[in-house]
């Protein structure tokens, strides 16, 4: 789990250090080898990171290996990983894209942004489906879906909400490396400038949903219909807790015009925050027992 957030940090170095182009125009290949020898920093910067990216993918094969071996056709911890393995592969393939069609560096189409979106989304999944995984395979109930549920429609109502919030995150990392400000009064000029491009005209949307999303996120965990039966309490309570760091770092994050340090740390926050509400949200569709005492039977008159 851990290791695919770090691999998912050091796509966001890759991107805010506009190394994107490192290994140049092929791929697998990195400046036309398998292990690049010296070269610029981006270059050794965007083979660290699919270095990572492999490291994940020979640990994603063991861990199939062993739940193949230690489980049964039908078991729903191999239905989980398999969505793993999925969402890893499409990863890779938009990895790839990016590379191959020239989505890097300082190119600004409206592809590339099409994509980054799709490539946080995916992510998401990814780390949503590792944490189905991890659940399932300590012993946690497999999660019930019933639309009819209040519960059921607060985890849709959170899972949509963030991945909104994430998704204008995303792209406004990618219009702050594109379009950088020197300061916070450069990069707010900007944003209301008359030749601004459409992209740092909408950097002002991103905070704006954030704290929204933030407050909806804290809401639905500690409504009483999302965890009557408090099976959730640890999750929801690091939910509720990175929400409010996450209006810290990202207000310091404006404030310094975005520095890569803040960026990465920023992104970890939403990354907890997801791993958080996912396990939270499993627990609670898992619950099967009833949350109120049962109502004692009469006793019988004599």
């Amino acid at each position: 789990m851990w290791l695919t957030v770090a691999v998912v940090l050091g796509g966001s170095v890759v991107r805010a250090t506009g190394s994107g182009a490192g290994c140049g125009s092929s791929w697998p290949h990195c400046e036309g080898s398998i292990l690049p020898l010296g070269g610029a920093s981006e270059t050794a910067i965007e083979f660290s990171h699919r270095a990572m990216t492999a490291a994940l993918a020979v640990v994603l094969v063991a861990l199939a290996v062993r739940v193949l071996r230690e489980t049964r056709r039908g078991d729903p911890v191999r239905s989980a990983l398999g969505w793993a393995a999925a969402f890893f592969v499409g990863e890779i393939v938009i990895g790839a894209v990016l590379v191959l069609f020239g989505w890097v560096d300082d190119d600004a189409s409206a592809g590339r942004f099409v994509m980054v979106g799709a490539h946080l989304v995916n992510t998401f999944l990814l780390l949503g489906a590792l944490t189905l995984t991890a659940h399932l395979a300590s012993g946690g109930a497999v999660p019930r879906f019933r639309p009819r549920r209040s519960r059921d429609r607060l985890v849709v109502a959170g899972t949509f909400v963030l991945l909104v919030v994430a998704v204008s995150g995303g792209l406004n990392a990618l219009a702050d490396t594109l379009y950088p400000a020197g300061t916070f009064l450069d990069g707010l000029s900007d944003e209301f400038g008359p030749a601004a491009p459409v992209p740092v005209r909408l950097r002002v949307l991103h905070p704006a949903l954030a704290v929204v999303g933030g407050i909806v996120a804290i809401r639905v965990v500690r409504h009483p219909d999302f965890d009557p039966g408090r099976t959730a309490r640890g999750p929801a309570a690091v939910v509720v807790g990175t929400v409010v760091l996450q209006f810290g770092i990202g207000l310091a994050n404006v404030v310094m015009a975005t520095p890569v340090e803040i960026q990465v740390l920023h992104l970890l926050g939403a990354d907890v925050i997801w791993i958080a509400f996912v396990l939270a949200s499993t627990r609670v569709l898992g619950r099967t027992t009833p949350v109120s005492s049962p109502v004692p039977a009469r006793e019988t008159l004599p």
